[in-house]
């Protein structure tokens, strides 16, 4: 059970993070090419459906993360693996703050979507550092 809980969680990462880093590498560049209209509608329909993505990746790496830590931590003793976890797990809410700021339709967050290659830029270092430390928890 713990094999596939772990690969529903790294699937659930990959596509998360993929995303993000589709938006920034991929989408972001290329919006320039259309008039501002366009860009506008185009940025729009690509962050309703990336909503809806995103947010399930979410609740799967909760759901998925808090079944890992009750599995292989809550019972070792404090040390550098929970202190690693600890700041792995801040670092995970960071980008999961990030995502919904990017993709809640809140007047709210219209700051954050002006700039979002700066946010989204954030967000994947932040996911590339997460999976350094998951990696390094792993070994």
């Amino acid at each position: 059970m713990s094999t596939i809980v772990q690969w529903i969680h790294v699937t659930a990462a990959v596509i998360g993070v993929g995303g993000m880093a589709f938006l920034l590498l991929i989408l972001m560049p290329s919006l320039g090419a259309l008039d501002p209209e366009q860009r506008g509608l185009l940025a729009k329909q690509v962050m309703d459906r990336f909503r809806w993505i995103s947010w399930s990746a979410i609740i799967v790496l909760l759901v998925s993360g808090l079944y890992s830590i009750r599995q292989y931590y809550w019972e070792m003793a404090w040390g550098k693996s929970w202190a690693l976890l600890t700041v792995k797990i801040v670092l995970a809410l960071f980008v999961f703050v990030i995502a919904f700021a990017l993709t809640l339709p809140f007047k709210l967050f219209d700051r954050v979507r002006t700039r979002r290659q700066i946010w989204l830029s954030i967000a994947v270092g932040l996911a590339v550092v997460i999976i350094f430390i998951a990696s390094y928890l792993r070994r």
